[in-house]
């Protein structure tokens, strides 16, 4: 057959030049990982393109293959030095790099002279600058510069965009598993946002601030962050009947919805808010983290208070094992101290109580204690069973908050008999991933998200500071054994406040010497800048405090 004369082999052969190169760069991960997956080729093809602007088209294969391999390589060598593989900071720490030369193998030199010489090639072969070819280039450009937004909102824009086109899913609980799905480039790339650590600097955070509480009665402190636990009268729990137990409910807002239980976690305990460093906090920067965080959990230990932490999950997940330590509690426990039949599923938050009252009550009399306990039961997803998941999650819920009532009465009657008052407070980390049924129910409407399937209604990449607020939007309980009124004053001073605010209040119940928490209960009584305006989080904490207070550095 012949072809007509505007399909001639010499145009044919002109088309398909420029796909020659790709194909080969498709076929050439046989050297690299030996897999193809679609993170894998989309992020090698953005390299690709960036090096085809200004090197010949099969150098520009060449080094994009030689770069992918060398960091590939480079992160083998990390992770069997530090079980965490490389990461988009680590591009920005020479000095770290550096630490890890001894350690390198004829792979990295190879493959970085590959790299040199690709380039070198390319270069002295380079083609003329065409629109297109820096058009393509862009690409990689525009989303490392949203990735490397400060302020994070752009990574916003930028996560979900490489989630669709790309096909990338950011593991941010685990950068092995991140890693491995999504190949070193689009890792690399994901984790860029750890690359965002405060500077310090000159600020006034301290001028103004909440004189002390008079006479602080420093009680027994237990809080509990209960897993996706959630009430509201639309959407009525067994939760909601711990207010017949004596407790006082308030509404505060939570940083994260349906996961992400870290964030909350990191307001609870520090009183700065979590959206000014971009991703997972404890995550992202459990490693650089100063040996000693100005947090809660020191300032208590400070002035006489035995602090413990317990989590009924692995300490791995999250890095709790790695921070908890430098927030300041002197014990730790996760589940592998604790009673657990994999079987059931996640761990009972019965075996979490029962190790935190193994240590109540053993505890010296006159010596102050001060728990945070984190719970796992009602961790989704949920099993639809006719419904939207709603009547598994009720009735995990149901068993949570059961578990929970027996613990306050056993650990009541120890500090009776240990002569100690004891603050209970127990809140919802965020509110569960049940979209379907928080619509139906009114909760969340339908300007809260981008498709109208109500089988699966999925997010606006942003929302307003309204929904915002919203979404967050979670119950929390406390209770003063015997002193119920400093309860429900407690319970004002947070409503809806930023979770941030809780231990700001707790803080103020100790004669604690830490002058940041009458700082944020100042900012928390006013409530005049919370979720206001764009970027709200940083008129209320500058930049300097977080460098000051989680790094330990001042200018």
């Amino acid at each position: 057959m012949k072809l007509p004369s505007s399909f001639s082999p010499a145009l044919l052969l002109r088309l398909a030049l420029p796909l020659l190169p790709i194909l080969a760069l498709i076929g050439g991960r046989i050297w690299v990982d030996t897999q193809w997956n679609m993170p894998r080729m989309g992020f090698s093809l953005l390299l690709y393109f960036f090096f085809a602007a200004f090197l010949q088209r099969w150098a520009a294969v060449v080094a994009t293959l030689a770069l992918e391999g060398l960091l590939l390589n480079i992160s083998y060598v990390k992770e069997a030095a530090t079980s965490e593989p490389l990461l988009g900071v680590d591009l920005f720490e020479v000095g770290q790099g550096m630490a890890l030369t001894g350690y390198m193998d004829w792979h990295i030199w190879a493959y970085a002279l590959i790299l040199f010489a690709a380039l070198g090639y390319g270069l002295w072969r380079r083609p003329p600058l065409r629109a297109l070819r820096l058009g393509m280039a862009l690409l990689l450009c525009i989303l490392v510069g949203m990735q490397l937004d400060r302020t994070g909102r752009m990574s916003a824009y930028a996560q979900p965009l490489m989630a669709q086109y790309l096909g990338s899913n950011y593991s941010n609980y685990n950068f092995r598993v991140n890693a491995k799905d999504n190949g070193i480039l689009g890792h690399l790339l994901l984790t860029a946002e750890t690359a965002h650590k405060p500077k310090a600097g000159q600020h006034q955070f301290y001028a103004q601030t909440l004189p002390p509480e008079a006479n602080p009665s420093s009680p027994d402190i237990v809080v509990v962050m209960c897993e996706s636990c959630y009430t509201e009268p639309r959407f009525a729990t067994k939760m909601a009947e711990l207010t017949q137990a004596g407790f006082t409910e308030a509404r505060v807002i939570s940083p994260v919805y349906g996961g992400g239980t870290a964030e909350a976690e990191f307001e609870a305990l520090t009183g700065l808010s979590a959206y000014t460093l971009p991703g997972i906090d404890f995550q992202n920067f459990a490693g650089q983290f100063s040996d000693k965080i100005s947090a809660l959990p020191h300032a208590l230990n400070d002035v006489g208070y035995t602090t413990i932490g317990m989590h009924n999950y692995f300490g791995t997940f999250w890095k709790r094992k790695t921070v908890y330590p430098k927030l300041g509690f002197e014990q730790i426990a996760f589940v592998d101290q604790m009673h657990w039949k994999r079987k059931d599923g996640w761990p009972k938050d019965q075996s979490l109580y029962k190790q935190a009252l193994a240590h109540y009550h053993v505890a010296p009399a006159g010596k102050k204690q001060f728990m945070f306990l984190v719970t796992v039961n009602t961790h989704g997803p949920f099993i639809k069973q006719n419904d939207s998941g709603v009547g598994q999650y009720q009735e995990r819920l149901d068993q949570a908050i059961d578990d929970f009532s027996a613990f306050t009465q056993q650990l009541e009657a120890s500090a009776k008999k240990r002569k100690r008052d004891v603050v209970i407070v127990i809140f919802g980390d965020h509110k569960p991933g049940l979209n379907q049924e928080f619509f139906e129910r009114g909760i969340l409407d339908a300007s809260f998200f981008s498709n109208r399937n109500p089988n699966n209604l999925q997010f606006k990449n942003i929302l307003s500071n309204e929904q915002t607020r919203i979404r967050g939007d979670v119950p929390l309980f406390i209770k003063y054994s015997r002193h119920p009124e400093q309860a429900q004053a407690i319970a004002e001073k947070l409503q809806n406040r930023p979770l941030f605010c809780l231990p700001a209040e707790l803080a103020r119940l100790t004669n604690n010497t830490d002058p940041f928490f009458d700082a944020v209960a100042q900012r928390c009584a006013s409530n005049d800048s919370f979720y206001t305006k764009d970027l709200w989080w940083r008129s209320v904490f500058p930049e300097a405090v977080y460098a000051e207070r989680l790094f330990a550095e001042t200018n």
